[in-house]
């Protein structure tokens, strides 16, 4: 009987926001002392070592919260499960998958799919310069709102938001407080995840004239 010893790792990339897929001897991952693997864009990896004779130790970069998460994976799961799915754990969002190369695949394929529809019904295909990330940066807004953590320097937590294509616009609606955060690129995402809470202030607006005497 054949054996199939080959695994596939995947991981969303905290630095580039792709998926990075890796085909690796299940063998070789467990009997290495550490397995290294980097996205193409060098600017972020994965590394996993044994932590025991039963466990391996993981650790992955999130695009989630910006921060390194480290995970448990038993040999037996490895071994057994088809699927293996690592979370942040304060976003929530998938950031790893391992397992078997159709069932990795065809997660990350449903996911995406799911993401499409999403932005299909709500007509925002081709509105945002980056549609992921500007979906990735309403939600943290959103969990920062929820958290009571969005309000004006006023007092005031009662929020517009306005949708621009590289950008979103927080106003208070008591008072010219405001907000610019831009959702553009990947770097955007990553800055707006680093922040536990948004304080909109109404600040001067400065001319590049000078002032008439």
């Amino acid at each position: 009987m054949l054996v199939n010893t080959g695994i596939t790792i995947a991981y969303k990339c905290s630095s580039c926001g792709s998926f990075k897929f890796f085909s690796v001897s299940l063998f070789n991952m467990v009997h290495k002392k550490e397995y290294l693997l980097c996205c193409h864009c060098n600017h972020s990896s994965i590394i996993i070592t044994k932590d025991n004779f039963s466990n391996l130790k993981i650790e992955i970069p999130c695009i989630g919260c910006g921060s390194t998460h480290t995970s448990l994976l038993s040999k037996k799961d490895l071994f057994n499960k088809r699927l293996n799915v690592f979370y942040c754990p304060e976003t929530g969002i998938p950031q790893c998958f391992i397992g078997a190369d159709e069932e990795v695949r065809a997660k990350i394929d449903l996911l995406e799919k799911e993401f499409d529809e999403l932005i299909t019904r709500l007509g925002y295909d081709s509105y945002f310069n980056n549609t992921q990330v500007m979906f990735d940066v309403l939600n943290k807004i959103h969990d920062i709102a929820e958290g009571g953590n969005l309000y004006c320097e006023c007092g005031n937590n009662d929020i517009e938001l306005v949708l621009f294509p590289d950008k979103i616009q927080l106003k208070c609606k008591k008072c010219p407080g405001s907000e610019m955060i831009y959702a553009a690129f990947n770097k955007d995402l990553k800055d707006i995840l680093q922040r536990q809470h948004i304080l909109l202030q109404d600040l001067p607006v400065i001319y590049s004239n000078k002032v008439q005497k």
